[in-house]
């Protein structure tokens, strides 16, 4: 036996016994065990039987065993960094429980009641914030819960300053940013616990939803007891809607993706005007923290199986929110995002 092939026996041990441990811990999901798997099979057998690497090297164009062990080091390097890739993810969301908790430990814990509650993140949108919440109060609505994402601006005071007499508005605060989709979910937290009503409303800072249009979502989810999330579409809407020819571009293709990639077809895949029945919260469990929500949402309603429907909205689009688009190379980051968490997570 040569002292490759006994380090080939040595490796496969490590890995044999690193598996376990892993294991004992109860750290392991599939990918993992399959991945310790082959790894550890792979080593074995050309331990015991290292004609295959003659093969192998036939495959592949390997002349040296000296190649073999840079290939297999590339191979073991790529698999620890999207192991340490995820240890950082992990971290990252006990950070956002972590912010969160506190948020909703420091809010008045009051119960909501009433007919429906609006969901409003807000991330230094201290200019159009006090319009969008008086708009709201203005078309005979009551429930507001605000989450303050971190802000740097005088969001906080300026909220006070304007409703510390409403105590139908509930103020939550973020100590730090950690994007639309964490606070979204901070908020559905503080309805799970606190909140005894039958809608919520998904609604933007910054103006660009149509107060009008939540009748129309109100009047959908009566007539369809069994839906319990209404999604909005700019695309259903009989009123134009115009869109940069890139974005609208990048829009068709994320709903192409999102079709191959949750098997769930809609017209407007990122649209974060949405009507939701507190009875599916239970399920509906935010991870992704930023931007990616959206199709971590639909990628829920398609795994649990959650009735949904479109429902035609229309986008009030201002100077104001076009300046704070995101960039269209998002998308690409954000499918890489949906993606890892596909399969990897």
């Amino acid at each position: 036996m040569t002292l490759l092939e006994i380090f080939f026996i040595i490796s496969w041990l490590i890995i044999f016994f690193l598996a376990l441990d892993i294991g004992r811990k109860k750290k392991f999901n599939a990918l993992h065990f399959l991945v310790f798997l082959f790894i550890g099979a792979f080593l074995a057998w050309i331990a015991f039987v290292p004609e295959i690497l003659q093969f192998i090297w036939n495959i592949f164009w390997v002349q040296r065993w000296a190649d073999v062990l840079v290939y297999s080091s590339i191979i073991f390097l790529v698999y620890f960094v999207l192991l340490l890739l995820r240890k950082v993810e992990d971290n990252s969301e006990e950070l956002t429980m972590l912010i969160r908790e506190i948020a909703i430990q420091n809010s008045p814990k009051d119960v909501i009641k009433g007919k429906e509650i609006f969901i409003i993140p807000s991330y230094n949108e201290w200019k159009v914030l006090i319009s969008t919440v008086k708009n709201i109060l203005n078309n005979n609505y009551k429930n507001i819960l605000i989450i303050n994402d971190g802000s740097r601006d005088n969001t906080e005071a300026l909220i006070e300053e304007n409703f510390w007499e409403n105590k139908n508005i509930i103020l939550l605060n973020h100590y730090k940013n950690r994007g639309q989709g964490a606070a979204l979910e901070t908020g559905f937290e503080y309805i799970r616990r606190y909140g005894k009503i039958e809608y919520i409303i998904t609604f933007d800072a910054d103006g660009q939803h149509d107060i009008n249009d939540v009748a129309i979502f109100e009047k959908q989810a009566k007539n369809h007891e069994k839906t319990d999330i209404f999604l909005g579409s700019r695309f259903l809407s009989k009123r134009k809607v115009w869109i940069p020819i890139i974005r609208r571009i990048i829009l068709k293709w994320w709903i192409i993706f999102t079709f191959l990639l949750s098997n769930i077809h809609l017209t407007d895949t990122h649209n974060g005007f949405r009507l939701i029945r507190p009875s599916v919260l239970s399920k509906l469990k935010l991870t992704i923290d930023w931007m990616g929500h959206a199709s971590e949402v639909l990628d829920i309603i398609a795994e649990h199986k959650i009735a949904y429907k479109e429902v035609p909205v229309h986008i009030i689009y201002t100077d104001y929110s076009l300046a704070k688009w995101q960039s269209n190379m998002n998308a690409f980051k954000i499918a890489g995002r949906m993606i890892w968490n596909k399969f990897f997570k």
